[in-house]
């Protein structure tokens, strides 16, 4: 009968299975290279997030098409439980085959319960291979935030199909689960060219982050017109940023706020990201959108414009009184 550890060690490799258009089997190695690397690059992310330290192997092509396999062990096997490295398997296997509009959710469920069925056996499954693969749905899902969030997994993901997508003998790829034996263990997953695109990620621009009420020490203002940046302090690391609060900007050059050592605003703080070709996020520049006070000799000072917007939501709940509600 099989128990836990036995579906662990159904869920042994991944394999790759390139699809060409023509009846050659064999790939540009550049290319081939370059998607390796990607793959890789996916399963330490992943890998990482599951927090166990692993080892990579890549085995030898097989027939039609080309296929690998790629082999994931503990580098301390004795210390890692398997069904952490199961469960790497499973969730780069789900990645793979996830557009990036999509959750891996979606596909990691798929896999998972496909190793449920088991059309070799008339009988019920075991319960504790059915508990086993329970327990890695329930891993999973606490994960599935952070994979799905990851600039990092969606990147590498968006290298991967878009060098098939200019490599063009390439007409699918597809994605399964092995054991040992190189059997598969669940459907391959097929993504064929068309949908290539769906995967790809159109920029490298990313959602900007606003912080309210974020406090910055001054150290060098810019009391002159044009697009010069301010210099201070955001939670004691040095900045550059630009001002966009028109209504403060006025009464900086018109000599109503001065600055002085230790002058400080609060604000709203505008921090705009990109990532690079690794999918690492990364900086661009900060933006203050408005000033709610400004401190200088340890007075703090609120701004006309935050006062107005204070005043509004009371001026719309006499309003609303006038009408009954």
């Amino acid at each position: 009968m099989a128990n836990s550890l036995d579906v662990y060690s159904m869920i042994n490799k991944l394999q790759f299975h390139y699809w060409f258009s023509d009846k050659t089997h064999s790939m540009d190695a550049l290319v081939h290279n370059k998607c390796e690397r990607e793959q890789l690059e996916i399963t330490k992310v992943i890998a990482k997030l599951c927090r166990v330290s692993i080892n990579l192997e890549t085995e030898p092509s097989g027939k039609g098409g080309l296929k690998s396999w790629l082999s994931v062990t503990a580098k301390q096997p004795k210390k890692v439980a398997p069904s952490k490295i199961a469960l790497v398997n499973i969730l780069v296997g789900a990645c793979m085959a996830t557009p990036l509009q999509a959750s891996v959710g979606v596909a990691t469920t798929m896999l998972l319960d496909r190793l449920l069925m088991d059309a070799a056996l008339d009988e019920p499954l075991p319960e504790q291979r059915r508990q086993a693969i329970e327990q890695l749905k329930a891993d999973a899902a606490q994960l599935m935030p952070l994979l799905d969030q990851s600039t990092v997994l969606k990147k590498r993901r968006s290298n991967f199909y878009d060098l098939l997508r200019k490599y063009q003998k390439v007409k699918s790829i597809s994605v399964a689960i092995t054991d040992q034996a190189k059997v598969i263990v669940t459907e391959e997953q097929v993504v064929v060219r068309d949908a290539f695109k769906t995967y790809l990620v159109s920029s490298n621009a990313l959602a900007p982050l606003v912080l309210e009420h974020a406090q910055i020490e001054i150290i060098s203002p810019v009391l002159v017109t044009g697009k010069h940046k301010w210099r201070g302090l955001h939670n004691g690391v040095p900045i550059s940023f630009v001002m966009k609060s028109a209504d403060f900007m006025a009464m900086v050059q018109s000599g109503k706020v001065e600055f002085k050592s230790g002058s400080s605003i609060t604000c709203t703080l505008e921090i705009e990201k990109k990532m690079n070709s690794a999918g690492a996020e990364r900086i661009i520049s900060y933006n203050i959108l408005s000033v709610a006070s400004y401190a200088e000799n340890g007075k703090t000072t609120v701004t006309p414009a935050s006062e107005a917007k204070q005043k509004q939501p009371g001026v719309s709940k006499r309003q609303l009184d006038l009408f009954g509600n």
